[in-house]
């Protein structure tokens, strides 16, 4: 006599295993719905970044156009007029030079693909190296420079070089462009024992930025203000952008403390591989 086993499955194990499937699925879908926000973000964010390139460069290709057709007019130039044409060309070619080739640097640095040169090193004396660099600058000479490194502090991070250099540079020139002659231009680093992280600061006592703009200075397809931009000044308007963008590379973070009428500070937060002798 054969007897027939009958297999069947306990209805805890299957409410649990029903239960185990429709909270994997919601936890899909909330996915792919943040997923799909941040693609619209980044489409919004570079169809905006587009617009905005175009009227860049509609502007001073406009005003080379305007000049050009000036001086080929056949009518009588004064030598004035003249060099002033030929000075207004030379300053909007310099614009255009400079946001093309931050965008094409901005690209690149965002090309995951495209690895960096890191190296390990020690931190201070290569933010010393950096400052003396820095001093004979011209664009510094009407501004007060001061280190503030802390003593006998040796903190190893690995970073490249240049594209940390370029961070800085980028943070030193805009303190120095919107402060005013005699005031201060302070490079400051400390260790944060706790979180294992440097902290490098660019402070400025300059005119500050206004509260609703801080969260948005970042993005390459924002501007302060007109006032904000001196009349002399042929930069992209990508280098926080730029900079933004490098930190992120090397695991850090950038963020900035303002106040209107007292200055700025740019915050760098760097992973460090710790402290040594």
């Amino acid at each position: 006599m054969s007897t027939k086993k009958t297999s069947f499955q306990s209805p805890s194990i299957e409410s649990e295993t029903i239960e185990s499937l429709s909270k994997k699925l919601l936890e899909t879908n909330a996915q792919l719905s943040q997923t799909n926000k941040e693609l619209i973000r980044v489409q919004t964010e570079r169809a905006d970044m587009i617009s905005n390139i175009s009227h860049d460069l509609r502007a001073p290709i406009t005003a080379i156009r305007s000049a050009i057709d000036f001086l080929t007019s056949g009518q009588t130039i004064s030598p004035e007029d003249y060099r002033t044409s030929i000075q207004l060309i030379d300053h909007r070619t310099k614009t255009l030079e400079n946001l093309v080739q931050d965008l094409y640097y901005l690209f690149c640095v965002e090309d995951t693909s495209k690895g960096l040169d890191f190296q390990t090193l020690d931190a201070i004396p290569f933010l010393e190296e950096y400052f003396f660099d820095t001093i004979p600058d011209s664009r510094y000479d009407a501004h007060e420079m001061h280190l503030d490194l802390p003593e006998n502090l040796h903190c190893i991070v690995t970073i490249d070089i240049q594209k940390m250099i370029r961070v800085l540079d980028n943070l030193f020139v805009n303190a120095a462009k919107y402060s005013d002659p005699g005031s201060k231009i302070i490079l400051k680093a400390e260790y944060d024992s706790v979180a294992k992280h440097l902290i490098i600061c660019v402070i400025d006592n300059g005119p500050g930025i206004p509260p609703e703009a801080i969260p948005h200075i970042f993005n390459r397809t924002y501007t302060v203000s007109a006032a904000r931009t001196p009349t002399t000044a042929t930069g992209s308007g990508l280098g926080l952008s730029i900079a933004k963008a490098i930190v992120e590379r090397h695991g850090g973070s950038i963020s900035c403390q303002s106040r209107l009428g007292k200055g700025s500070c740019f915050q760098i937060i760097l992973p460090s591989g710790g402290l040594t002798i």
